[in-house]
């Protein structure tokens, strides 16, 4: 019994150091970012041009929440379509095209957040039996796209969806679509 407790705390301490370990790799990327965003208007602050084009791609980047880059990953919320469940119940699908841009292989399950809600309360996913639902375990390499099927039972056919995606333990950055069913 004390040797199961070990093994528990063991693996405890390994996906606490992994989510610590990520954040932190977070904060790196933002950090450095803010150096170089800093340093571009210190040593040329007399380019007005270049002040007025990091305003212009400020004002834009709010008006596609549905697409970007999470990490080192690219996301996009594409549609959203109908179907039933192996019980009957409604579904909504939701198509995802996720690209890997980091240097190791990667899984959308392991390096996005997927959620949909209706009337605020989100939606659980759906079990479908049906083929044609590319699997978010399957594992893509460096520089690949994959198009994937994420279902979630609807509470009702008429109020919207609103589907948000981030980073696995990360929401700096979220991306976010509504679907207005009628």
């Amino acid at each position: 019994m004390s040797m199961k407790k070990i093994v528990l705390i063991g693996v405890g301490i390994l996906v606490v150091g992994g989510i610590l370990a990520n954040m932190g790799s977070d904060s790196k990327e933002e950090g450095s970012t803010k150096k170089e965003a800093t340093t571009s208007n210190v040593t040329k602050p007399k380019k007005g041009t270049t002040t007025s084009k990091v305003v212009e791609k400020q004002e834009e980047a709010p008006a596609e929440t549905d697409a970007g880059d999470l990490g080192d990953y690219h996301v996009v919320i594409k549609e959203l379509t109908f179907a039933k469940d192996y019980d009957g119940a409604d579904v909504a699908v939701i198509d995802y095209e996720f690209t890997n841009n980091s240097d190791k292989n990667a899984m959308f399950v392991s390096s996005i957040t997927t959620k949909a809600f209706q009337n605020g309360i989100a939606l659980e996913s759906a079990i479908m039996m049906e083929s044609g639902y590319v699997d978010s375990l399957t594992e893509i390499q460096p520089g690949a796209t994959l198009n994937l099927k994420v279902p979630y039972k609807l509470a009702d056919m008429t109020a919207p969806v609103s589907v948000e995606a981030t980073k696995l333990f990360s929401n700096k950055v979220k991306l976010t679509k509504e679907f207005i069913l009628q």
